[in-house]
């Protein structure tokens, strides 16, 4: 079974509960994660990205967390930012954000799990990748 490979170092403190996610996101062509938290019990749960040239990884992203393909679908989304100026590399200034709003707290860790399990069965799903011509040799595996 092909799985997320990447484990990168983080600065600063993260939250245990946003590392895999991550992790898993940034394994994904074109996704770069910028901020998470776990909310604490206080707030959702999400996770700031970016999206550079390839969209392969948005597009995997986003149909992993639609709601026709996770149960959860229906709570969590991608929102669209825009900033006022330009990213340090020159980008445009556009934000991305995967949050569980409204869930909280432990149930929203199950279910940022639950996504990691949906997007690892979507990597594996032989039709899937077929059907969409998405290049393996993009993704970073086990």
């Amino acid at each position: 079974m092909k799985n997320f490979a990447k484990k990168l170092e983080y600065d600063g403190q993260m939250d245990a509960e946003c590392i895999d996610l991550c992790n898993a996101m940034n394994s994904l062509p074109g996704i770069i994660t910028m901020e998470s938290c776990c909310g604490h019990s206080c707030s959702p749960y999400h996770i700031f990205f970016r999206v550079t040239n390839s969209k392969e990884g948005l597009f995997f992203l986003t149909r992993c967390v639609d709601h026709r393909y996770w149960k959860y679908g229906y709570l969590w989304k991608i929102h669209l930012l825009v900033g006022d100026s330009v990213h340090e590399d020159g980008e445009l200034p556009i934000t991305y954000l995967l949050t569980s709003d409204p869930i909280v707290g432990e149930d929203a860790y199950l279910q940022a799990k639950d996504l990691l399990d949906n997007m690892i069965y979507h990597l594996n799903h032989r039709n899937f990748i077929k059907l969409y011509n998405l290049n393996l040799n993009n993704f970073s595996w086990k």
